[in-house]
């Protein structure tokens, strides 16, 4: 069986019907106002992700740019397709396309850092909330050595 496609989606094209159900069995603790703050953070530039299989949406990623590269926001995975890989390709999608313009810095915060420790993450301290700030410096694409006179 193959694997989800992930595709970058612009935010104004987002199939909305379909985040808020996956958004809401994501985060069904505190703070389970995540779509509604999607929604409201929706004017400002943000990159959305989306794993999806046949019509079915399967995940989201987003990142909130900035000059030296973004913020992981709201990774989820529907409960049905958890243990399949999707969240791994969802945030492996965004790290390369973050690092395709050179060096760039990932931030995100989770309750789930060791999700995040094999991507290269480090944990940065804890939050207020329980939750782990971490870090990621991307080396950004490879450079070829320039030909040998």
């Amino acid at each position: 069986m193959a694997g989800p496609w992930v595709a970058e989606v612009a935010l104004e094209l987002a199939p909305w019907q379909q985040l808020q159900p996956l958004l809401d069995a994501c985060y069904p603790r505190p703070p389970r106002d995540v779509f509604e703050r999607v929604v409201a953070a929706s004017h400002r530039r943000q990159r959305l992700w989306l794993a999806r299989d046949g019509d079915g949406l399967l995940g989201l990623v987003m990142l909130s740019p900035h000059s030296k590269g973004g913020h992981l926001d709201n990774l989820a995975v529907a409960p049905s397709a958890r243990g399949r890989g999707v969240g791994q390709q969802l945030v492996q999608t965004l790290l390369q396309a973050v690092g395709q313009d050179g060096p760039a810095m990932v931030t995100l915060t989770t309750r789930l850092p060791t999700f995040f420790s094999p991507f290269g993450f480090q944990p940065c301290g804890q939050l207020a909330d329980g939750s782990t700030a971490m870090l990621l410096l991307l080396p950004g694409p490879a450079v070829s050595e320039p030909p040998a006179p």
